[in-house]
């Protein structure tokens, strides 16, 4: 059995940016540059392991977590030792809740949080010398497919016919530009994939009422799900009358935090998807999975972000059986630069390499060149 204990003798943070040659569009803004927050946890015998939280809205939000981090959190875990990443996670969040609440900030010191878990589970796994998916919970047997994510109606033709080659076969493009830029764009998206899998992402633009419009027509171009339709703070009677009409079966969870949150919206949901360096880090991501599969809702984990936090995504996939895993196919520094051949993507799965951990180290000369 993997002893899961660790003692975190030293952690570092990164905070890096990439500007982009082109920015990076949705319905609620753009983002014209890469801004990415990583944890490295050092144990006493000089084992490591690399986390990351979530930096990417706003662009310069990851500046405001490292002092959480460095001025907060660190200090709270050097020294003490813990039997498991999941002790850590839950101490965590029971001892800085109170500030998280009277600063109103509960949300960027979960993505905190979630880096140290996610780097305490790369730490315990490499020492132990097996991937990270084995030291989760091994291998769920279910193949796991990627699917391209951040897709406008700007970039499919740069993007898609490459990736279509490649044999991948989802396609998530972002609507909420309105009616008739939205059917123009999911109609060619269409066109182009001919029967292959295609997915919408609202970005929590509507109500209930224009999320219905817009599901019925984009209807016809049988997509697998409406993501994000309304808030994801919306009463949980919206979400359940908007399944209850819907012709587009929902999704949601990269902005839902907490288990108790996630219980309550999974009757809306047809999919659910969760945010590992939001909220939760692996240690909450196994029983996510768990009720999903309990109550009939498919598993897709959300990610948006750099190498680490997709390679992380990518081992908890394999390791919870979900069917898709969403990968940014827009121009990422960050992630190119961080996931080394740690995972592929040929033939339109996701291929993970059985080398420790993540199954790289970032390198030190991509944290200096990208450093802020």
């Amino acid at each position: 059995m993997t002893d899961l204990s660790f003692a975190p003798a030293a952690v570092d943070v990164f905070h890096l940016s990439a500007p982009l040659t082109a920015p990076r569009q949705n319905a609620f803004g753009q983002m014209d540059r890469r801004p990415c927050l990583l944890v490295r946890m050092r144990d006493s015998a000089g084992n490591e392991g690399w986390g990351e939280g979530f930096a990417n809205w706003p662009v310069f939000g990851a500046a405001h977590r490292k002092l959480i981090l460095s001025e907060l959190l660190d200090p709270a875990i050097i020294g003490r030792t813990y039997p498991n990443p999941s002790t850590m996670w839950h101490d965590l969040t029971q001892r800085f809740h109170a500030i998280a609440v009277q600063s109103n900030e509960p949300g960027p010191f979960e993505q905190c949080i979630a880096a140290l878990d996610i780097a305490a589970w790369d730490l315990v796994a490499r020492r132990a010398d097996l991937p990270l998916y084995a030291v989760l919970g091994n291998d769920a047997g279910i193949v796991t497919r990627p699917y391209a994510s951040a897709l406008t109606g700007a970039t499919i033709d740069a993007l898609v016919p490459a990736l279509l080659d490649g044999g991948w076969e989802g396609f998530k493009i972002k609507v909420g530009f309105g009616t008739a830029p939205d059917t123009q764009a999911v109609e060619r998206l269409r066109r182009m994939v001919g029967a292959g899998t295609l997915m919408l992402d609202a970005n929590q633009q509507w109500d209930v009422e224009a999320s219905l419009c817009a599901a019925s027509s984009l209807a016809a171009f049988d997509p697998l799900w409406l993501e994000e339709p309304l808030p994801a703070d919306a009463p949980l009677t919206d979400w359940m009358s908007l399944a209850a009409k819907s012709d587009v079966p929902l999704a949601a969870g990269e902005n839902i935090r907490g288990a108790s949150a996630f219980a309550d919206i999974l009757p809306a949901l047809a999919w659910v998807q969760p945010d590992a360096i939001k909220w939760g880090g692996l240690s909450c991501m196994d029983g996510v999975a768990q009720d999903a599969r309990a109550a009939g809702t498919g598993f897709a984990p959300h990610y948006l972000g750099g190498g680490i936090g997709l390679l992380a995504t990518a081992h908890m996939a394999r390791a919870t059986g979900a069917k898709w895993l969403e990968v940014d196919v827009t121009e990422n520094p960050l992630r190119d630069a961080l996931i080394d051949d740690a995972v592929s993507f040929d033939g339109g799965q996701v291929h993970l390499t059985d080398r420790p951990g993540l199954g790289t180290l970032p390198d030190p000369k991509v944290l200096d060149y990208y450093a802020v």
